[in-house]
């Protein structure tokens, strides 16, 4: 294997594969990089085990030539080395040579640099191919999916499944679904009639992936029983999914609701953010009390701690009401809605209520009261 490439367009396909390789494994060829020379151009493979992203250095583009001096072949090279290096070669193009198969000699400039290099029939087998069935989606969309529903999966769970974002296709629209049981972050967009599918995408690891989408209009998507696909340009990105059965949304979102508030969404936020330093050293527990004439946010900290708003702007309907909820949790729900207004309905005072915009069902949140006895 020999090539010769121009420098930033091999860091750039470095660093897009280099995403998927973790800073250790107990398999020492998932510390690697895959580089395979083809006559389409230099594929360069990296993996973790759980995501797999190819990307293709394409010999030209347009009129312009990227790769010469091709001799096809492979090796696995470690990836935080190679990456490192090239980025510290001060020249417009890089050499790469294998000699006998353990040795990448990589040249640029006066610098002449030997790294170990692996066969590369000792790489996992990574399937990355597309589903026929693989619909197209806005970059921009898939990113607000993620953003606005994300922040509502926990981290670690005794229910790994609880971890993930659930992703369900069906009648012509996507929705994705993210709870820790304490409350329930949901979001609808439309996609094409024809897709059905269901996937636990673990929610940390897709919302670092979609972040490598900016600069593209759209990305393809495709579901397998073990893994989702994203095609973008000329990468390709495999995630595995999470196994287990998602709790069913339709069944803890309340269908119908005794008390409505809606409010100026900054208005309400700044209140709950200015309440809530007076518990920035414990649960960030904050009360909502609502009445035709005056809904006020306060919060206690031990006996002389107290703290109080009344809200200059808003609109409620039903009798008075308290509710106790965990502020960080509903300044979250707020800012994922992205409405200048939001309304939030209320079933009863120990009942999951709902925040949502007063003009879009597409984004739902939903958030637990807490006890304070």
């Amino acid at each position: 294997m020999r090539l010769t490439i121009n420098k930033e367009e091999f860091l750039k396909g470095l660093l897009t594969a280099g995403h998927a390789v973790g800073p250790k494994s107990s398999n020492p060829v998932l510390m690697t990089l895959k580089l395979d020379m083809t006559s389409r151009g230099l594929e360069i493979t990296g993996s973790d085990g759980d995501v797999a992203i190819k990307t293709l250095v394409p010999v030209a583009l347009g009129e312009t030539e990227i790769i010469r001096n091709i001799g096809e072949g492979g090796a696995l090279v470690e990836a935080k080395k190679l990456i490192e290096l090239i980025k510290r070669l001060d020249t417009a193009e890089v050499t790469l040579e294998v000699i006998d198969g353990t040795t990448a000699r990589i040249s640029g400039g006066n610098n002449v640099t030997n790294l170990p290099s692996i066969e590369v029939d000792q790489y996992p087998d990574i399937e990355l191919e597309e589903a026929r069935e693989a619909f197209e989606m806005p970059v921009k969309t898939l990113i607000d999916v993620v953003d606005q529903t994300s922040f509502a999966a926990p981290i670690k769970n005794s229910r790994p499944v609880l971890t993930g974002i659930n992703l369900r296709a069906s009648g012509g629209m996507l929705t994705a679904t993210a709870t820790d049981s304490a409350r329930l972050s949901s979001k609808m967009v439309a996609i094409p009639e024809n897709v059905e599918f269901t996937a636990n995408v673990p929610a940390k690891t897709l919302s670092g992936l979609v972040r490598m989408f900016e600069g593209y209009e759209s990305v393809r998507i495709s579901c397998f029983p073990e893994k989702i696909l994203f095609a973008y340009g000329n990468t390709l990105v495999s995630c595995s999914v999470l196994s287990g059965d998602y709790p069913v949304s339709s069944r803890v979102i309340p269908n119908t609701f005794n008390y409505f508030l809606e409010v100026n969404a900054l208005e309400l936020l700044s209140a709950i953010e200015r309440i809530s330093v007076l518990n920035i050293d414990r649960t960030p527990l904050v009360k909502l009390t609502m009445t035709r004439e005056r809904v006020e946010v306060s919060a206690k900290n031990g006996q002389d701690g107290y703290a109080a708003e009344c809200l200059e702007t808003f609109q409620y309907t039903g009798e008075r009401l308290e509710i106790n909820f965990n502020s960080s949790y509903v300044a979250d729900a707020i800012k994922a809605v992205r409405s200048q207004d939001v309304l939030i309905s209320f079933v009863a005072e120990m009942k999951p209520f709902v925040i949502k915009s007063p003009k879009d069902d597409s984004v739902i949140e939903l958030v637990t009261p807490m006890r304070t006895r």
